[in-house]
């Protein structure tokens, strides 16, 4: 087939582009033909294949004229099909579904973006949302503070409440005009579905990781980070996490840490609005010496991290539409602890590869670590499990064969 990605960003960003870049590979290590088709393209991102750029690719209010650069480009490729990976623009949405000749379109939901307006499904007290996009947001805006990025204080106009809504009611009825819609969980599927998507244009089709084998090779970190992890023989609790509240929950991870007796040591890699907050936090409840914000690290770094540490602490609050990172930990035969949301028991078979803790359970997080840490038997039994299913379930061919088997479907094939 020809196929042309569409992906916000081409390069290595988080976990959305690191997919594009990882099925793009193994696309065409199948014999088909790939395109990309984005609003900016990073340095180091693969260039052997056709780039299509374009600013507007990203510019929701784009008009036709805007647009028309973009669309000469996508019919001018001629896919079998698109392949939406990311973006934000209702303009492209429906100008590539618009297009004549039809290019069937194949939208992947990865996030809660389609069928929330506060894009997390969190309140603005930080407790989860269970109620499906429409009026129900409408009320909650006005009466109850609304959610964590959707309140009345981020907008200028007492009116953007209602016209949020309804901008994401009408981008949830494009992408209902999609050919097929992919997800990686049930629970994404189960969301769009309440939000009113049909069950039948539906694929659930997990993600796969590169982890722990020759396409994912490892690489030492930063000096400061190197020396940490090797400077003491206690067990190491890896987290790579956005440092950004409340949905990463790495303030949660935090508080679990304190309370642990054993020896321990812990790095957290990423980034993010509350890294100053966090850091500030584990100075003040006496953790500075045993947990090092390592900041960001690339993927060759995050693999050697994951090869020296005890077990891998996924502390997110929000309900993850998936949790790439506990396929990866997984991967390199590490136990998993995570708190019990979103897409997570997908992967994580409690007790067998790693242990769900309620959510904000921090009492519940620091004894699933402190099993882990202390009872060699059962993390080496746990991360035996992980690694087993990920071969049988997460690794690359079973996935591509069934989004092939889902674009073909979409192309008429």
């Amino acid at each position: 087939m020809r196929i042309l990605l569409g992906i916000e960003t081409y390069g290595l960003i988080g976990g959305s582009e690191r997919y594009a870049l990882a099925i793009a590979a193994e696309l065409r290590a199948r014999g088909h033909e790939l395109g990309v088709l984005c609003a900016r393209r990073a340095a180091v991102a693969p260039n052997d294949f056709a780039c299509f750029e374009h600013a507007s690719y990203a510019e929701d209010r784009a008009n036709a004229p805007a647009l028309a650069p973009l669309c000469a480009d996508v019919r001018a490729f001629a896919p079998d099909v698109v392949f939406w990976l990311s973006g934000r623009s209702r303009a492209v949405a429906r100008a590539l579904l618009d297009l004549r000749p039809a290019r069937p379109l194949v939208r992947f939901v990865q996030d809660h973006t389609p069928f929330c307006p506060g894009l997390d499904k969190l309140h603005a007290d930080g407790s989860p949302c269970t109620t499906p996009m429409g009026v129900a947001c409408v009320a909650r805006y006005y009466t109850h503070g609304g959610c964590v990025g959707f309140r009345r204080e981020l907008h200028r106009s007492a009116l953007d409440g209602v016209g949020g809504v309804v901008k994401h009611v009408r981008a949830f009825n494009e992408l209902r005009r999609s050919a097929r819609i992919v997800v990686a969980s049930r629970y994404v599927a189960r969301e769009l579905v309440a939000a009113g998507a049909a069950p039948a244009a539906i694929d659930v089709i997990p993600y796969f990781t590169r982890s722990a084998s020759a396409g994912e090779p490892g690489r030492e970190p930063d000096r400061a980070t190197r020396d940490f992890v090797l400077g003491s023989p206690a067990p190491l609790v890896f987290t790579p996490a956005r440092l950004a509240l409340p949905d990463k929950g790495v303030d949660f991870l935090l508080t679990a840490l304190g309370k642990l007796t054993t020896n321990f040591r812990a790095v957290i890699a990423g980034t993010g609005p509350a890294e100053a907050w966090l850091r500030s936090k584990a100075r003040d409840e006496g953790l500075a010496e045993r947990v090092h914000f390592a900041g960001w690290q690339d993927a060759g770094a995050i693999e050697w991290l994951y090869e020296r540490c005890a077990a891998v602490a996924f502390p997110s609050v929000w309900d993850e539409p998936f949790g790439l990172v506990g396929i990866e930990a997984m991967a390199h035969a590490k136990p998993v602890v995570a708190f019990d949301v979103g897409g997570v028991r997908e992967w994580l078979v409690e007790g067998e590869t790693g242990f769900a803790v309620a959510r904000r359970d921090t009492d519940g997080f620091a004894r699933a670590l402190e099993r882990v840490l202390t009872e060699r038997e059962l993390a080496l039994a746990l991360g035996r499990a992980g690694h087993a299913r990920v071969e049988a379930e997460f690794r690359a061919p079973k996935h591509v064969e069934r989004l092939t088997a889902t674009l073909a479907r979409a192309a008429g094939r």
